[in-house]
């Protein structure tokens, strides 16, 4: 409270000068000062130039809480002039959140104890809060305390370089934590497409393995049959079979059944190895009928090796079918994965959100499984502007999360439409839903309604910072059971020579 009916302090340098000044008028009259005057005078100069000059902020109050002195550093923090504190207490500068405690301070020290540290805020006559951490001690008169000090000095600068060390560590961790998630996606990715690269590539080792000795056993019964002069006719009857044989895939029943018969046939005109012929024969749509016209046009010694021709040229066929497939499923993939991460293009280019759409697709095609995917598009949605690839991520991430939804055996959609100058992406799922509650933190880092160990809650808080940091797009979710949406918006790239020049 406001001291009453006391006279006005004065300003600790005029006080001390004061004295000085008594000093050496008491010992004027007398010629020169005595040694122990003068040591006392030069001691009162040398106290009040301490005081003044320390760069804390040094404060003396009596035991009712007035001030007797402070120091020029003091005041500057604060900014009280002499005549504020002849009006004020200590406790009107102390914030009203730390005042209890620094009572209890202050009581200690009126009470002859030294307080030898505390940590408080001062609040300055323009309203600012003044962190600070100091002492205090006391200044006796025979037993009696008459003051205290308190030594105190400003740490607004160590609390803001602390908030920003704390703050640069936990920017540290995210940035960590971001990276473990791309890389569990990463090694998430790695392992399907190696299973879809692994496809195609066992299938040309499986179709390459016994090329050679389909080569070998077509070109001898070619040799047999050309070593006795077959006609024109008889060729033209093979011909016509292969050219009406095709991949015959019945069901296996009806498959093995018809194996089972050309073997007979093919056991029964004596002709070897039917049990490897036949399968090429049926799989082939070749029935025993056209076995047996065949047989009808040539002499019987080279029915043998006009069979053994036909079955080693359909095997053969069917091999370089079956490499030719499997070169371009992987080149496929190949393609897709370089489209994916963008390799062969600059950071910033404009391009077809189909390509990334369906790049993802591609190489999420083993986590995809049984998901039926239907695809919506509209061709004619001009270009964006893209980062890198950043956006094969968004689509990643969402899609992860579909396939979750659906439990890996539902459907998802994947829409894509043209609204205000905007190119939107809608990634729909039939699964069971997001919760009222958990929607509206979906994005949040770190976030994650997964059960311990199936994520990070990071994957859906980087495809909202790459849509609208990167592409100062918006990204949003609307949910209900059996439905769920993922609305991206991306602008429109400017036409060319609109772009906006750098400042």
């Amino acid at each position: 409270m406001p001291a009453t009916n006391r006279p006005t302090p004065l300003p600790s340098t005029v006080r001390l000068r004061r004295a000085a000044g008594t000093l050496l008028e008491t010992f004027k009259p007398k010629g020169d000062l005595p040694p122990t005057a003068l040591r006392l005078a030069e001691s009162e100069q040398r106290y009040q130039a301490v005081i003044e000059n320390a760069s804390d902020m040094i404060q003396s109050v009596r035991p009712d809480g007035t001030f007797e002195f402070v120091n020029k550093a003091w005041k500057d923090a604060l900014r009280y002039t002499d005549d504020d504190l002849a009006e004020i207490t200590v406790f009107a500068i102390v914030h009203p959140d730390y005042l209890q405690h620094c009572m209890g301070d202050f009581m200690r020290a009126i009470s002859g104890e030294t307080v030898d540290f505390l940590e408080t805020r001062f609040l300055s006559k323009d309203g600012r809060t003044v962190p600070v951490e100091g002492s205090i001690t006391s200044r006796l008169l025979g037993d009696e305390v008459v003051a205290t000090h308190g030594f105190f000095r400003d740490i607004t600068e160590r609390l803001r370089a602390r908030k920003l060390e704390e703050r640069a560590a936990q920017l540290e961790r995210a940035e960590r934590a971001r990276y473990l998630e791309k890389m569990a996606a990463l090694g998430k990715l790695s392992a399907g497409l190696a299973h879809e690269l692994n496809n195609p590539a066992a299938a040309v080792q499986r179709a390459n393995s016994g090329l050679r000795e389909t080569l070998q056993r077509r070109d001898a019964a070619m040799r047999q049959l050309a070593g006795v002069c077959l006609d024109s006719a008889s060729w033209r009857v093979m011909e016509e079979i292969l050219g009406k044989a095709k991949p015959h895939r019945p069901d296996p029943l009806a498959l093995s059944e018809t194996e089972a018969t050309i073997e007979t046939w093919l056991e029964d005109h004596g002709i070897g190895r039917s049990w490897e012929l036949a399968p090429a024969l049926a799989e082939a749509g070749i029935t025993a009928r056209e076995l047996t016209a065949l047989a009808g046009q040539l002499p019987a010694t080279s029915l043998p090796d006009a069979v053994s021709w036909l079955a080693e040229t359909l095997v053969f066929r069917e091999s370089t079918e079956i490499i030719g497939q499997s070169s371009r499923r992987i080149a496929e993939l190949v393609q897709s994965i370089k489209g994916y991460s963008h390799m062969d293009r600059a950071t910033e280019h404009d391009g077809d959100i189909h390509d990334g759409l369906e790049n993802t697709v591609i190489i999420l095609a083993h986590q995809l499984g049984n998901v039926d995917v239907h695809r919506d598009y509209d061709r004619s949605l001009p270009a964006i502007r893209m980062y890198g690839n950043t956006l094969n991520q968004v689509w990643t991430n969402i899609l992860d999360n579909a396939v979750d939804a659906v439990d890996g055996k539902g459907q998802i959609t994947i829409r894509t439409r043209s609204e205000d100058d905007q190119v939107v992406v809608e990634i729909e799922d039939n699964g069971k839903g997001i919760s009222a509650d958990v929607l509206p933190r979906i994005f949040e880092p770190f976030y994650t309604s997964k059960p311990q160990g199936k994520g990070t809650g990071l994957g859906l808080d980087t495809a909202w910072r790459i849509v609208t940091e990167e592409h100062d797009g918006t990204i949003a979710a609307t949910s209900e059971p059996g439905r769920t949406v993922f609305t991206v918006n991306l602008p429109v790239s400017p036409p060319p020579g609109q772009e906006e020049s750098p400042a």
